[in-house]
């Protein structure tokens, strides 16, 4: 994979919008992080990005590729929060591993 777009997503739960045209763009290789308060749609956009969730609208491309609706994107790698924590470590401290551990990888 070399590249992520994911335009204009918009989801709804009974009526109330959870992510209104959410815009993302990742190269391959980059890693990023979703950061907000609790609800407010970070684990929603990524299952609608990988294909577990339906969206109301999305428009997302892999390497120039339209997803259509309900595919599973090849190629993407999440880490979900619960796999790797360690309360004693602060974000930055666990944000520097991951990224030491990355380039050790290259």
């Amino acid at each position: 994979m070399g590249y992520l777009y994911v335009d204009s997503v918009v989801k709804s739960y009974d009526n109330k919008k959870i992510l209104t045209d959410v815009y993302l763009s990742c190269k391959s290789g980059e890693v990023v992080g979703l950061i907000g308060r609790n609800g407010c749609g970070k684990s929603t956009l990524l299952k609608i990005i990988f294909g577990v969730e339906n969206a109301d609208h999305k428009f997302v491309k892999i390497d120039n590729k339209l997803i259509k609706a309900n595919s599973h994107c090849k190629g993407l790698v999440s880490c979900h929060r619960n796999i790797f924590y360690l309360p004693v470590l602060k974000l930055k401290q666990l944000l520097n591993y991951f990224l030491e551990k990355n380039r050790r990888m290259r």
